[in-house]
C-alpha cells in the first residue's frame, strides 16, 4: 500500500514537472491588457455623429497621384468632445488600425480596390503616424469651465507606388485619451 502511494505521489510529481516546463516554454506569449478608469470623461462625436462614423472622401483621378507621396482628395472632418467634467485637465484623441502601410491607414476594401493608395489622416500640416499602430492627436486643454474641444483633422489619399484605379476603404478605432 504504500509502495503504491509513493508510485502515485513519484507520478504525479513527475507530470506537473514536465507540464509546468510546458507552461514555461510559453511565458513570452503573455498578452497584456491594459485600460483607464476615468472619473469623468467626455461626450464625443466626429462631424456630428456619434456611432459608426464614415469620412466620405471625393472621387479622384489616378492621374492626380502619379508618384510615391503624392497627394488627392483633402477631406476635413471634426472630433468634437463635450460635456467634460472640470475634473478633466487635457484630452487628446488616439486613432487604432491593425491595418497600416507606414504612418498610413492601409487600403481594404475588398471589393474591386485600388493599388498602392493609403489614406493618411492629418492634424494640421502634420500627418499622423500609425507606424506603431496608432496615432495619437496633440492634447487639447478641456478643465475647468472649458468643457469641450474640437479636433479639426484632415483625410486624403496617398500613393505609395503606381495607383491603379478602383475602391478605397480603410478603417481605424478612435478613443479619447485623458491626462
Amino acid at each position: 500500500m504504500f509502495r503504491m502511494k509513493s508510485i502515485c505521489a513519484a507520478a504525479t510529481i513527475f507530470a506537473l514537472g514536465v507540464s509546468s516546463s510546458a507552461f514555461a516554454a510559453n511565458a513570452s506569449n503573455t498578452v497584456r491588457f491594459m485600460g483607464e478608469v476615468s472619473e469623468q470623461t467626455c461626450n464625443i462625436d466626429l462631424n456630428g455623429s456619434t456611432t459608426s462614423p464614415v469620412v466620405l472622401l471625393p472621387t479622384v483621378s489616378n492621374s492626380q497621384l502619379t508618384s510615391v507621396g503624392a497627394t488627392a482628395g483633402e477631406t476635413p472632418f471634426t472630433v468634437t468632445l463635450s460635456g467634460c467634467g472640470p475634473q478633466v485637465a487635457n484630452a487628446g484623441i488616439v486613432f487604432i488600425s491593425n491595418h497600416t502601410e507606414g504612418v498610413n491607414l492601409k487600403n481594404t476594401a475588398a471589393t474591386a480596390p485600388a493599388t498602392n493608395v493609403a489614406i493618411q489622416l492629418l492634424e494640421g500640416p502634420t500627418v499622423l503616424d500609425f507606424v506603431n499602430n496608432k496615432a495619437e492627436t496633440a492634447k487639447q486643454s478641456v478643465g475647468g469651465s472649458n468643457t469641450s474641444a474640437a479636433f479639426d483633422l484632415t483625410a486624403r489619399y496617398v500613393a505609395t507606388g503606381v495607383v491603379t484605379s478602383g475602391n478605397v476603404e480603410a478603417q481605424a478605432h478612435f478613443a479619447v485619451t485623458y491626462m
